[in-house]
């Protein structure tokens, strides 16, 4: 296992390689002290080994400057939903149809950091 980070003003990008593979990715826009996660992706064959809980946490690590972090997660997705209230975000809102293909709504969370 290898993560890298890649780090700019406004965005922040942590990849999680296996062997020569990209496994996973998680990725940051940063505006003020305001963090918006774009992605958290695991290749099929690499889920349900806590790839996705690591690369949070580690973006949560390392970004304790900004006030929160939020995300967009579609509605039926229950294990995704139940590791982010795991990992301290909570429901503050829904989009509706948000997503498509198939259209479905999301769900708004978000995680305040302690300082």
């Amino acid at each position: 296992m290898l993560e890298e980070t890649y780090d700019n003003p406004c965005s922040y990008l942590i990849v999680w390689e296996e062997g020569d593979r990209v496994a996973g990715y998680v990725g940051l826009y940063k505006i003020l002290d305001e963090g918006y996660i774009t992605n958290v992706a695991v290749l099929p064959c690499f889920r349900r080994r806590g790839i996705a809980k690591a690369l949070v946490e580690k973006l949560v690590a390392e970004n304790r400057d900004l006030s929160f972090l939020t995300l967009e997660v579609r509605a039926s997705n229950a294990g995704a939903i139940a590791l982010y209230e795991k990992l301290g975000f909570e429901q503050v809102g829904v989009r509706p149809k948000y997503y498509s293909n198939p259209e479905e709504d999301a769900y708004l969370m978000t995680k305040e950091i302690e300082k």
